[in-house]
């Protein structure tokens, strides 16, 4: 059954608002869901993931001081555990090293070695057109409104403000 199919059954017999919120938030599901697949089909070429690229980009971006494992698992919305197991993955290929911070010895700082620096600029030519093709069919105007929405939903889904 195709995913428009269910979608209707799954909100069929609701009261129209309620119907809607069903519907986009289905949506989003699976619209992240086949983001991610595109994403990594672009990928493939340099054998590593989305997560391990978005995790490759943060690790690049330590204008302001070194990333720590665990700002990258806020980031990443992922446990610790999955963290781990992703710079394990990172290291194993050389393309990130994990080492102990200069002010904290039991912290550690993030670093992308020479390997991760190259094939982070060689996969982000691959990546933001594949985003790219992802919006054309909204357009730019279209994609800054899902980007205006997604920020309201996102803000009012946050822990702490009383909902």
């Amino acid at each position: 059954m195709a995913f428009t199919s269910r979608l209707h059954r799954v909100t069929a017999g609701h009261p129209p608002e309620l119907a809607t919120a069903i519907a986009a938030s289905r949506m989003v599901f699976r619209v992240a869901h086949l983001l991610e697949a595109r994403i990594d089909e672009a990928l493939r070429p340099f054998d590593i993931s989305m997560r391990e690229y978005l995790a490759l980009f943060l690790i690049a971006d330590d204008a302001v001081e070194p990333l720590r494992p665990s700002d990258l698992s806020a980031t990443l919305d992922a446990t610790r555990t999955q963290v781990t197991r992703l710079l394990d993955g990172l290291e194993k290929k050389g393309l990130a090293r994990r080492r102990p911070s200069a002010e904290d010895r039991r912290s550690l700082q993030l670093t992308l070695t020479r390997p991760g620096q190259s094939l982070l600029k060689r996969a982000a030519r691959m990546v933001h057109p594949a985003y790219e093709a992802c919006w054309k069919d909204v357009g730019a105007d279209g994609a800054r409104q899902a980007l205006d929405s997604l920020r309201k939903v996102h803000a009012a889904l946050q822990p702490g403000d009383g909902a």
